[in-house]
């Protein structure tokens, strides 16, 4: 997943890309069980929990931005995971949300286990709803932080998960944390009902 440079600057960033929040509500249940991938310090958790929703996790890497929303927000249910396995069972989200992860992970290889990863904990017809930010061709930066990043087109993210269905994907403008004009690419993802073995990271 992330690497740990998060760590040195978890205290200093304020993330700011946002999900499609009333296409997600009008797709899912309040009642479902949600994953924040890639929760970084709970922002997007906590917004899940303000929309209603009931149960909801967020996972993330590194140490230190797990830290600092545990102090944010005390009542989130935040956790800490290193490596690119994830520490839950086999189909067990009816929900994942995934905002801005997949450009802190420039690695393609890397990229394809954690999208195999989060295939796995997902339940058969469950839904993964990615905001990422993109470009028309695919380019990895470093950036102002000084941490090594990827901006992916958005065929890259459909690859990512060719065995399940985009049902509703488009890129919108956005804005990037120092303000620069961006774009962004959102898309709800359904794993098919038919796939509830377990999917090895190949």
């Amino acid at each position: 997943m992330l690497e740990c440079g998060w760590d040195k600057v978890a205290t200093k960033v304020n993330f700011n890309l946002e999900i499609d929040s009333t296409r997600l509500l009008e797709m899912t249940d309040r009642k479902s069980k949600v994953l924040d991938f890639g929760c970084g310090y709970g922002r997007i958790s906590n917004e899940l929990t303000e929309l209603g929703y009931t149960e909801v996790t967020g996972v993330d890497p590194s140490r230190e931005m797990i830290e600092r929303g545990k102090k944010m927000f005390p009542w989130l249910s935040l956790l800490q995971s290193a490596g690119t396995d994830l520490p839950f069972e086999d189909n067990v989200f009816d929900v994942i949300v995934i905002c801005a992860v997949f450009t802190c992970i420039p690695s393609l290889e890397e990229r394809s286990k954690v999208a195999a990863e989060i295939t796995r904990v997902l339940k058969p017809g469950g839904i993964v709803h990615v905001s990422e930010f993109c470009s028309e061709e695919s380019k990895s930066f470093i950036s102002g932080l000084g941490l090594l990043m990827r901006y992916s087109g958005p065929q890259e993210i459909r690859d990512m998960f060719a065995d399940c269905s985009f049902f509703q994907d488009e890129v919108v403008s956005a804005r990037t944390m120092s303000g620069e004009a961006a774009s962004s690419y959102r898309a709800f993802i359904r794993k098919p009902l038919n796939k509830a073995m377990h999917a090895t990271s190949a």
